[in-house]
């Protein structure tokens, strides 16, 4: 189960991929054979592409995979590296808090005007809580990759 939760993005992001590479060549095929662009089908390619996107930064940031500099960082000795870790979650999580609270404003506007979609006609607000959803998952795994560094600091102190 701990491996199911570890990996949970990934998961989603694989779905959301397999779900939007279906959709885009039935659309190709709509349109070349058919000569009818299916705009539903766009709606959901987008929508599972913003996820996608969100879920990838939080499975970037899990890794340490973001980009840094590096170059300065490693000139640092061991012991203050890991204040640098502490810096770049502060950042983090200043623009993940900055996308719940801003995406929560936004999908408590969509419910509260009744926006759907304009071409599958559902609320959209469904998807207006990838935002929201994207920017937890972002600040949980910041957090959990800096706790991380501090216990690897720790470790290679000693």
């Amino acid at each position: 189960m701990k491996k199911f939760f570890g990996n949970f993005e990934n998961y989603i992001m694989a779905f959301g991929l397999t779900v939007m590479t279906f959709i885009t060549v039935i659309n190709v095929i709509s349109r070349k054979f058919l000569g009818l662009s299916m705009s539903f089908l766009e709606e959901l390619t987008t929508s599972m592409f913003i996820l996608t996107t969100l879920l990838g930064a939080a499975a970037a940031a899990k890794r340490g995979g973001h980009l840094g500099l590096s170059v300065l960082t490693d000139l640092l000795p061991k012991k203050f590296q890991k204040y640098v870790s502490l810096v770049t979650w502060a950042v983090a999580a200043f623009f993940s808090i900055y996308l719940i609270k801003y995406g929560l404003v936004m999908v408590k506007g969509e419910i509260a005007m009744g926006i759907t979609t304009p071409s599958l006609g559902w609320p959209e607000w469904w998807f207006g809580m990838f935002l929201p959803i994207g920017g937890i998952f972002i600040l949980l795994r910041f957090t959990e990759w800096t706790i991380k560094a501090f216990k690897q600091s720790d470790k290679e102190g000693k």
